[in-house]
Order: structure tokens, then sequence, then C-alpha cells
């Protein structure tokens, strides 16, 4: 039996191990990856020494980090999505004592004219119709105090909009600390109406859920 016939069969088994091998580096061109890149980035990572334990936090006063932060609201639209809307400026502070945790001071404050919906024509609708943000050019939320539940927090403040202040509950789950920087997920939901914004009631739900991410800085001093 002639052999001739397995040779075209070897070539194709080699070619298709060639293309294994040189997968790898293709994929990393493509999704623009560089493993010298991705490797430092593991080292610096693994030097910052990230704890979630609370009680290794440098105790003193913190500013919120903006770079790092969103404020994204989401409501029922016509029963038919959660639709979602971002607040770009936000400030912020914080008083942390991991001796005192439940006393923790914080005040957040949202510029409501930095509303993005992506559409900025109905950014300032909004702004306008629904924030009326010429008449109230801030919403503000200050604690009162701090329970913590589990492995969440329970943050209990006033949370001053459109000029109408009401007690709200804020659900906080600790992130890390690490050097000189801690994090927070948070989660609140209220009915918009009980603040006298009451527009389009139904077809844009009452019932508003606020999503939060943020980090703190420790300042210097």
């Amino acid at each position: 039996m002639s052999l001739f016939p397995l040779k075209p069969v070897m070539i194709r088994h080699a070619a298709f191990a060639a293309l294994l091998a040189a997968a790898p580096v293709a994929m990393a061109v493509q999704t623009g990856q560089h493993p010298a890149e991705d490797a430092t980035a593991a080292a610096q990572y693994k030097s910052l020494h990230v704890s979630t334990n609370p009680k290794l936090v440098v105790a003193g006063e913190y500013q919120l980090d903006p770079h790092h932060t969103s404020v994204i609201a989401k409501l029922s639209h016509m029963g038919l999505s959660r639709y979602t809307l971002r607040f770009d400026t936000v400030s912020g502070r914080y008083a942390f004592d991991p001796k005192h945790a439940a006393a923790s001071d914080l005040e957040i404050t949202i510029d409501p004219k930095s509303i993005d919906t992506g559409d900025k024509d109905f950014d300032k609708r909004i702004a306008g119709k629904f924030l009326q943000t010429d008449r109230y050019p801030s919403i503000t939320f200050k604690s009162a105090k701090a329970r913590i539940v589990g492995d969440h927090v329970r943050v209990e403040g006033i949370l001053d909009f459109h000029g109408v202040q009401k007690p709200i509950v804020l659900n906080v789950t600790y992130r890390g600390f690490a050097q000189s920087r801690m994090g927070f997920s948070g989660e609140t939901t209220f009915k918009r109406s009980a603040f006298g914004v009451a527009q389009w009631i139904p077809l844009e739900a009452d019932e508003v859920t606020i999503l939060v991410e943020t980090e703190f800085v420790k300042t210097r001093k």
C-alpha cells in the first residue's frame, strides 16, 4: 500500500498544531492584551494587600473619589423596562473610626444638572421639568447613624431632594480597604412622589432605586 495518501493528512495535522500554538498570540493581539503589563498589574494588586476587614481601616477623614464613583437611578418605564440614568457630578466626605463604626459620618452631594441619559435634549427636559434644577440646585444625603447587619451596613440618614427632606435607609456593602482607599456599594429605594416629583406617574414609575458604587480616599493631614 502506498504511503503517499498519508502525507496530506500529516501536513494538515502539522498546520492545525501550528494554528493552535499561534491562537493565544492572535487572541492577545485582537483583545489588546499585553502579558507583560498584565503581570505588572497583578504584582501591583498583590502589593496593595486589599483587606475586607473593616478593623484594619485607618481612622480619619476620607474624600469621595469622583473618578471611581457612579450614582445610577433606575425606574420602570411603562412597565416595559427598568429605565436607567446617571448623575455625573458627585462629591462627598466620610469620617470613619473602626472602633466606633456605628458612628460613621457620611455626606454626599449630587448636582442634578449633571443627569445623563445619553440624550442631551432629554437630559435638559428631565433636569428642568422633573428636577427643577434652577430652584433646587443640589441633592444631598447626610447620615444620622449606621448599623451593622451581618456583612452589610444600614446607613440611616436624611435625603434632601427637590426641597423636601425625608429619612431613607442606604444599604451598604463594604468592598475593602487598600492603603489609603476604601470602597463601597450602596442601594436605596424610595417613592419620588414623596419628594414632590410626581410627573407622569404611572407611565414613569413612582418607585426609584438608586445604585451607588464609590471609593473614598483618606485626606492628608
